[in-house]
């Protein structure tokens, strides 16, 4: 009996760990979007998302593969890159879900740019994000910017 409970005990701390593990990979994943964005390294941010992504945009109302949503952020990227502006990304989350090869997060993120003048420009955005786990890579299939929303809101998001 002694013996079932100390297995019992190990085999919890195995899956409380290896939840702590997954968490700590998907929050690489997100670094590397932070960072892609700050550098303006269009190539490795495309990277971080699967081949056949897609992004559901609820402002417009319209569902499109990721690919064309990379042809409109990439003069951001190329004037990141350039010195232009610097831009930067920044999440909250309201709920992560996962296991070992597949992720549903939902949160905010906040994207803002500064130009040569100092002027900041924010955009905050409700997402949600589907990640799937490929050859030890976590890789975003499908990006679901739903609405718009605002600092104070960022703000109560802990």
């Amino acid at each position: 009996m002694k013996k079932l409970f100390i297995l019992t005990i190990f085999l919890s701390i195995q899956s409380i760990w290896a939840m702590d593990n997954l968490t700590d990979e998907l929050d690489v994943a997100w670094g590397k979007l932070k960072k892609t964005v700050s550098k303006g390294d269009f190539r490795s941010f495309k990277s971080v998302y699967h081949w056949d992504a897609v992004l559901v945009n609820g402002t417009s109302k319209k569902s499109y593969p990721i690919k064309n949503a990379f042809e409109g952020w990439k003069q951001g990227f190329d004037d990141t890159k350039s010195g232009i502006i610097s831009a930067h990304l920044d999440v909250k989350f309201s709920q992560r879900l996962y296991d070992k090869s597949s992720a549903h997060e939902t949160g905010i993120f906040h994207y803002y740019t500064i130009n040569k003048e100092g002027i900041q420009s924010d955009s905050y955005v409700h997402f949600e994000s589907l990640w799937v786990k490929k050859n030890n890579k976590w890789l975003m299939i499908m990006e679901y910017q739903k609405s718009r929303t605002d600092k104070d809101e960022w703000d109560e998001l802990n």
